[in-house]
């Protein structure tokens, strides 16, 4: 072997020594891999602040020495799992709910019972956060039915303004080839019976109009897609007496609600107390004019 190969191998050999070293390092004695360093450390500054608060520090110090992390997604994933003893210490330890579309999700899977203790452990049994709209998670599906009924609804006005739509195609595309023809016509005069005359130039009349010719309309297929509900709108679509009474106590009483369709258009409905759904403001459906 030259000296080049011995070399090369010694090269590759000192080259995996290196990875090695620097893996062990990384993984055994990096503290923040091998202590969980980011975790620990995010409660540092909350349990500096409740020094003078003994429920919160516990809640803070249980957590901490649990490895898990004082991060709003341990909440949420917490809630999402329905580990009440999870939530119940962030909860305690001052963690304040920024997804307000868990509170929807919640109410739609859990018995009332359990939902109306999730709220007042929250801390958010009161008119002012418990109104307003709640995105509905698109995973739950429980009120689907209804979701597609207003989508039907929608879709119904948007099939009138289609036609009316169409209409005025049909109107813009004869409207074209009269002027179309007309110009032909006018060729044909000017031309006198000349075929190489009247050809050069129906041609390029045709080739001119094409660029301006109408689009013929496409019907959109129309979905549902954002629904956003008042707590007290779920509450009766799902039948739900209890949490009505609840919130009816706690002075929620907003049934205006809002879906987003497919083609953006945001749809506003009411739901009353025997589920039926109006539309207060009408139904407004997308313009579609013509561009051509």
């Amino acid at each position: 072997m030259d000296t080049k190969g011995i070399f090369s191998i010694v090269g590759y050999g000192l080259a995996g020594m290196m990875v090695a070293l620097l893996t062990t390092y990384y993984f055994i004695y990096n503290p923040e891999v091998y202590e969980n360093r980011r975790f620990l450390d995010s409660f540092n500054q909350p349990i500096a602040a409740a020094k003078d608060e003994p429920k919160k520090l516990a809640a803070l110090q249980t957590l901490q020495e649990r490895g898990l992390e004082w991060a709003h997604y341990q909440l949420i994933d917490a809630i999402e799992g329905q580990d009440k003893e999870l939530i119940g210490l962030y909860i305690d330890a001052g963690m304040t709910l920024r997804n307000r579309s868990v509170i929807i999700g919640q109410m739609i899977v859990s018995p009332s019972n359990e939902w109306i203790a999730f709220i007042e452990h929250l801390g958010w049994d009161n008119a002012q956060s418990l109104s307003g709209l709640f995105e509905v998670p698109r995973h739950l599906n429980k009120l689907d039915p209804h979701f597609k009924k207003i989508q039907l609804r929608y879709a119904i006005s948007h099939d009138v303004e289609f036609k009316n739509h169409y209409l005025e195609f049909d109107k813009t595309e004869a409207a074209w080839f009269a002027r179309k023809n007309q110009e032909i016509q006018g060729v044909e005069l000017m031309c006198d019976g000349d075929t190489r005359c009247i050809a050069v130039n129906v041609y390029a009349i045709q080739s001119e109009y094409e660029k301006s010719r109408p689009v013929a309309p496409t019907k959109d297929h129309l979905l549902w897609q954002s629904p956003s509900l008042s707590l007290m709108t779920a509450a009766i679509l799902l039948g739900n007496a209890e949490i009505i009474h609840y919130l009816e106590q706690k002075g929620v009483t907003s049934r205006l609600n809002k879906m987003v369709m497919s083609d953006r258009m945001v749809v506003v409905f009411e739901v009353g107390a025997d589920k039926a759904i109006s539309y207060p403001k009408g139904v407004t459906v997308k313009n579609l004019s013509l561009h051509r």
